[in-house]
């Protein structure tokens, strides 16, 4: 979409480059608002940062009266400036959240770092995407929760792309309305990190439990709970346990017989036949079998479809959970 700067902002470059000193230095701040227009802000909320510094400001300095609130869209901005002496030795970011009348966030977003020289006019583009809830976005517009954000933990909408929960993903706009990109830290890698589309979910019935997946994990931030959850992504847990995985992650099962697409843990190590005392103990496609006070590794299979190597057949658990899968005993 092109985005057009309004007349009265040139002008104002202009005033400002005349007035520039050489110990001061002015940002033009323009601010869009992604994917939709927030028609309602009575004020930006900025913070200034280099990392160690910052400084925070409202703009304008009072609220707008609910005839003259500001209008953020995806094509002309609103525009303000800034000026600084030597608080800053770094390049900076700014961080801009819209609120309402009572303060409540309608949106927020984070420019890319700009540097500030002295007796000059630094530019600086913002765009605010609005706040969202999880299960009522939009066709063209998915939430995805933004930890990594001076306001705190925030659902933000974003413009959504094709994935189905379950593909992989780079970053939000790979997935489609409904869910978001989630890393999978432990087996990611500086060079390679590993991300897929997730189903956002409020409960188990927005999951889809007849193909067996539920609303159970919780997402945080940095160790702090959110109100945000995802649904488990049905796959296959016997063989190699790779079907219905995203390449560099397996299917494991989990209590209540609930199977979902995991890294592989350390400890998740024993073969066939090796002692252990949980799942966790044994390789992908094995759980661990008790018979008397002994568990061992054994491969798992399905009920519809009990194939087993060689001479073990697909025998049923004594544990009441199990009912879909047995092991090959």
């Amino acid at each position: 979409m092109k985005r057009t700067l309004l007349t009265r902002t040139a002008l104002l470059l202009t005033a400002l480059a005349a007035a520039c000193s050489d110990d001061k230095s002015f940002v033009v701040v323009s601010v869009f608002s992604s994917v939709h227009s927030i028609a309602n802000a009575a004020q930006l909320r900025v913070n200034v940062t280099d990392g160690t510094n910052s400084e925070q400001l409202l703009y304008p300095e009072s609220p707008r009266s609910p005839t003259t609130l500001l209008q953020l869209g995806p094509a002309i901005p609103v525009t303000f400036s800034m000026s600084f002496r030597s608080t800053f030795k770094d390049d900076v970011t700014f961080d801009v959240q819209a609120i309402d009348g009572t303060q409540a966030a309608l949106g927020s977003g984070t420019s890319s770092p700009q540097p500030l020289r002295a007796g000059q006019v630094t530019y600086a583009t913002v765009d605010v995407h609005p706040s969202c809830q999880p299960m009522a976005s939009a066709a063209t517009c998915t939430c995805a929760l933004v930890c990594d954000n001076y306001f705190g933990p925030e659902t933000l909408c974003f413009g959504a792309g094709q994935g189905k929960p379950g593909d992989s993903c780079t970053d939000i706009t790979d997935c489609a309305p409904g869910s978001a990109c989630f890393e999978f830290t432990a087996c990611s890698t500086a060079v390679q990190p590993l991300k897929t589309c997730r189903q956002l979910c409020n409960t188990d019935s927005d999951c889809g439990v007849a193909s067996r997946s539920f609303c159970n994990t919780s997402v945080s931030c940095d160790q702090t709970s959110t109100s945000l959850r995802i649904c488990s992504h049905p796959c296959d847990p016997t063989g190699d346990a790779t079907l219905g995985c995203a390449p560099g992650l397996l299917c494991f099962i989990y209590p209540g017989e609930i199977t979902d697409c995991a890294c592989l843990a350390p400890s998740r190590a024993g073969a066939v036949g090796i002692s252990c005392a949980t799942d966790e103990d044994c390789l992908p496609g094995l759980m661990c079998v008790y018979r008397g006070s002994q568990g061992s590794c054994q491969a798992i299979c399905r009920w519809d479809n009990p194939i087993c190597a060689g001479a073990k057949t697909c025998t049923r658990l004594t544990n009441p959970d199990y009912q879909v899968y047995g092991a090959c005993l």
